[in-house]
């Protein structure tokens, strides 16, 4: 006796078999947003290279960096929380900082011309030089560092060239705001006869417990207190600048000043501008990295205007008096207003070099904690123990920063150094080189003008201003102190 209802089965299981052979999904690179990860993909034992493979778009296609399902590591990583308000205030916060007290100076030496010339060209390019670095990181989705960028276009070498220096030179940043923080404490207090050093001690330990935000994103929280506190000091400086001059200002639209002087000045003038080091971790933490434009442009755009502004006022007023010092701070002499600025500068450096901090405390985590426990704990773990793992490793990193400030005596001229061979290699060169190698077939000829034009400048910033800070750098050597003095000077 035959079964109908047998058959129907039969004929029911071949369609459902042809439809399951049909809905088996194409395996490919790239994963759909709605395919969840498979979890050996997003273990932390896999190798560097394997994971760069998976995160790989080959279709070399742009999309937003805020998507990005084959992300090896984002369990590792502070996770896209950051809003475009928030990054502008943060960018802020890291740009205008010590280096503004400079720029008067800079101005003084450079004169109307070329103070506004050198001020308002750098302010373009670097913003030209950020937008390069805006493209990559859409390009490129888990891109977190100038030296993974340069691993997914020249390889391992690439790598290692890229952070050596780009790593050298938060550290020198570091070094310098723990030295200015302790600097600070001392001209502040220093009729009480205190040893440098002791007050050395206290910077790091305020930069210690400020280090403790470990994302960006919580850093955000106090940040809006460091760019108070270096407005201020800055309108201070405006208003009290009359005063201190008492009509004896005297400006020239061009300066006689020697070539090495000039190029200083300018050195000074692009370190104020140079954030791009840290771009990617910016845009790594950005809930909408097509937002980062309007970050970029607001920040630019509120340095420039505190640059022009404090530079304009103290050189009409005290330019050329006598008066004038760097950091311009310092021509309020001890007074209430003083000991004010000097609070607003101790707090403002140790919460803007958290900022730089944080991304280099990270990086050391990443190289050493796996060799000690065998790997990382997720970011999202907030047990005590991940949190004793952060204070370690940014106790290491800090401490390091505290050793190199007090053993190198002549570490303004040092950082002088630093600024001429890398600040202007990582803000200008390197991001026109990224963007020439990745966009070079998918540009027309005069869309290749601009990357050019701000690769020279920073090659001829790189060559020739290390000519004057190299001069700068014998001076101070033979002028200054021994390591870890009592008397130590910027």
């Amino acid at each position: 006796m035959k079964l109908p209802w047998k058959k129907v089965s039969l004929e029911k299981t071949a369609e459902l078999n042809v439809e399951s052979t049909d809905m088996k999904p194409i395996h490919s690179i790239e994963a759909s947003p709605e395919e969840p990860l498979e979890e050996e993909e997003t273990e932390f034992e896999k190798s560097f290279e394997e994971a760069m493979k998976e995160s790989f778009d080959l279709s070399r296609r742009s999309r937003s960096s805020s998507f990005d399902p084959n992300d090896p590591d984002k369990e590792y990583v502070p996770p896209r929380k950051m809003s475009w308000w928030m990054l502008t205030m943060l960018m802020c916060g890291y740009m205008v900082g010590i280096g503004v007290l400079s720029i008067p100076s800079a101005f003084q030496t450079l004169g109307w011309v070329g103070g506004v010339l050198v001020l308002t060209g750098v302010y373009f390019i670097t913003t030209a030089t950020g937008y390069f670095l805006y493209y990559m990181g859409l390009r490129y989705p888990t891109v977190r560092s100038y030296a993974s960028m340069s691993r997914r276009l020249w390889g391992k070498p690439g790598m290692y060239f890229t952070a050596t220096i780009a790593y050298s030179y938060f550290f020198a940043l570091l070094t310098s705001d723990l030295l200015t923080s302790s600097l600070t404490w001392k001209n502040m207090l220093q009729k009480e006869h205190i040893c440098t050093v002791v007050f050395a001690v206290i910077a790091y330990a305020m930069m210690l417990l400020a280090g403790q935000a470990r994302s960006l994103f919580e850093i955000t929280y106090i940040i809006l207190v460091a760019i108070t506190f270096i407005v201020i000091p800055i309108i201070i400086v405006c208003v009290k600048a009359p005063s201190i001059g008492a009509g004896l200002g005297k400006t020239y639209a061009t300066s006689s000043t020697s070539f090495y002087q000039g190029l200083t000045a300018a050195m000074d003038i692009i370190f104020a501008f140079t954030g791009h080091l840290i771009y990617f971790e910016f845009m790594a933490e950005l809930k909408r990295v097509e937002d980062f434009p309007t970050a970029l442009w607001l920040s630019q755009t509120f340095s420039y205007a505190c640059y022009l502004t404090l530079a304009a006022v103290a050189y009409y007023y005290i330019g050329n008096t006598g008066y004038m010092q760097s950091p311009v701070t310092l021509v309020i002499k001890h007074s209430p207003i003083h000991y004010v600025n000097d609070v607003f500068m101790v707090i403002h450096v140790t919460i803007a070099g958290t900022i730089g901090g944080n991304v280099l405390s990270r990086a050391v985590q990443w190289g050493f904690q796996p060799l000690i426990a065998g790997g990382l704990r997720k970011f999202r773990d907030g047990s005590l123990r991940n949190r004793l793992w952060w204070l370690l490793w940014t106790g290491v990193t800090y401490g390091a920063a505290f050793i190199v400030a007090e053993l190198v005596p002549f570490f303004s001229s040092f950082i002088g150094i630093m600024t001429s061979l890398f600040s202007s290699f990582l803000t200008f060169m390197v991001p026109s080189a990224f963007y020439f190698w990745e966009f070079w077939h998918d540009t027309r000829w005069y869309q290749k003008l601009l990357p050019f034009f701000c690769f020279l400048v920073g090659f001829l910033m790189l060559t020739l201003g290390s000519y004057g800070t190299f001069k700068s750098l014998v001076v101070a050597i033979e002028s200054t102190g021994k390591p870890f003095s009592c008397n130590r000077k910027f």
